[in-house]
């Protein structure tokens, strides 16, 4: 393995852009292929704050958001449960002492926090740009067709490049980042699907649709349960909005079934218009929640879509693959550490960690489609996951551990321990007394 590492990025969406980008600030070789030409379109619109906090504080680009036109996002409105009730879940606990005072005006000009609902074509082709800006060589329309092994490592991957071409590109580390079509997981026979959690998800965009009333407006995400599943109310800008209805049916719902459902769910799109842009109002997506029995080997990371997803009722998709780019960067860049551990338990504990927040969220998921009468319950489950004394209630033990900021802040705990390591390297410091420095793995 060279003194400058070589990766190999296989997808070009949040997760490969995220993990190229701070891979190459951090002067490692950068290959990303990507399949599409971006922007392309991409289902997911609703984000969490900590996929903005962990983008800022290590690519700096967090103002580019609030440029972009993004619809801010100060938590969620469900009507779940045995009550028809609306309830609410914010970010700032703040706000939900101060809702009942304020306007619109007076949330927007508040520094309560927030995360962004983004169109993705845009978003996730801005953070692609950032990647090219840190130094990662980024081809489109490029597509990996196969995995390259030596023995149990792999190694790189064969590439359909964008003038029909098949190369094979070498690496010492390949990162599949490929989404759904997980190749690596696939191609090594590790992909197993949580069969309790299989869903489909029809769903559209509507032009100047509503929002709830009250000061939110249109700047929450609104969730509905329904008898065929759950629908959804996300604006993404102040004029467009992302509507879906997710159900278990594994048929696409005809435009008269889809907009019933709506109706009846109470959505505000009566009065808005149904966009479309040429190939149909509806979209369909489907089987949403797998795993892997590995997420790390030999010479390879699975990371975001590509290594696991669960329900998306939790919003927590672009999360995980901002964050696990991050986690896999830090990865590599531990692996080439000649004081560190293995790469062998570099990859262990990349797993380890990435398993733990999957198994929180799944566990979530689980009871919320399974007891979804018991909102506290629900709020006391996540309390069990985060294990945080210093969270005072179920319920902000609940967005604690959902914003993305528990894991969040794992991560940087481990990043700023491997950053001192380096330093303390730099100045000389022997390995015995550099062990001495690390804390016990979180």
């Amino acid at each position: 393995m060279s003194s400058r590492p070589s990766v190999l990025v296989l997808g070009g969406g949040p997760a490969g852009a995220t993990a190229g980008a701070v891979l190459a600030r951090h002067g490692v070789q950068v290959k990303i292929f990507e399949k599409t030409r971006f922007p392309r379109h991409h289902v997911g619109e609703s984000l969490q704050p900590a996929t903005f906090r962990l983008l800022d504080e290590h690519l700096g680009i967090g103002g580019r958001f609030a440029a972009a036109g993004f619809a801010r996002k100060y938590g969620a409105v469900y009507v779940w449960g045995e009550s028809r009730e609306p309830w609410s879940v914010l970010f700032d606990d703040r706000l939900e002492q101060d809702l009942p005072g304020l306007d619109e005006a007076g949330l927007l000009a508040g520094d309560y926090e927030h995360a962004w609902q983004v169109d993705r074509a845009t978003f996730d082709h801005m953070l692609l740009e950032a990647a090219r800006q840190e130094g990662a060589a980024v081809t489109e329309t490029a597509e990996a067709t196969r995995i390259l092994r030596d023995g149990a490592r792999v190694v790189g991957a064969e590439i359909r490049m964008p003038d029909g071409r098949l190369v094979e590109h070498h690496a010492d580390f390949v990162l599949d980042c490929t989404g759904q079509r997980c190749m690596v997981g696939r191609a090594l026979g590790m992909t197993r699907l949580v069969s309790d959690l299989q869903a489909t998800a029809t769903y559209g965009y509507y032009d100047d649709a509503g929002g709830i009333e009250g000061p939110l407006g249109r700047h929450v995400q609104l969730v509905v349960s329904t008898p065929e599943g759950w629908a959804w109310f996300i604006p993404t800008s102040p004029t467009r909005t992302s509507v879906g209805v997710v159900c278990n049916s594994r048929e696409r719902l005809s435009l008269e079934r889809f907009e019933a459902i709506i109706h009846a769910a109470g959505l505000p799109t009566r009065d808005g218009r149904l966009v479309d842009e040429g190939r149909g109002p509806l979209r369909f997506a489907r089987d949403w929640s797998f795993t892997h029995k590995r997420f790390a080997g030999p010479g390879w990371f699975l990371v975001g879509d590509a290594a696991c997803f669960v329900d998306p009722i939790l919003s927590g998709g672009v999360d995980f693959a901002v964050r696990g780019g991050c986690a896999a960067a830090l990865a590599v860049l531990q692996a080439q550490d000649p004081t560190a551990a293995s790469a062998g338990g570099v990859s262990a504990r990349y797993d380890q960690r990435l398993r733990a927040e999957y198994r929180a969220y799944l566990k979530l998921a689980r009871y919320w489609y399974g007891n979804n009468r018991s909102v506290d319950g629900l709020f006391w489950t996540a309390h069990e996951s985060v294990h945080a004394t210093n969270i005072a209630t179920p319920m902000r033990a609940f967005v604690y551990l959902t914003t993305g900021h528990y894991a969040a802040d794992r991560h940087f705990k481990v990043f700023a321990r491997w950053q001192e390591e380096k330093m303390f390297r730099a100045l000389g410091v022997d390995a015995d007394a550099l062990r001495d420095t690390r804390s016990p793995a979180d």
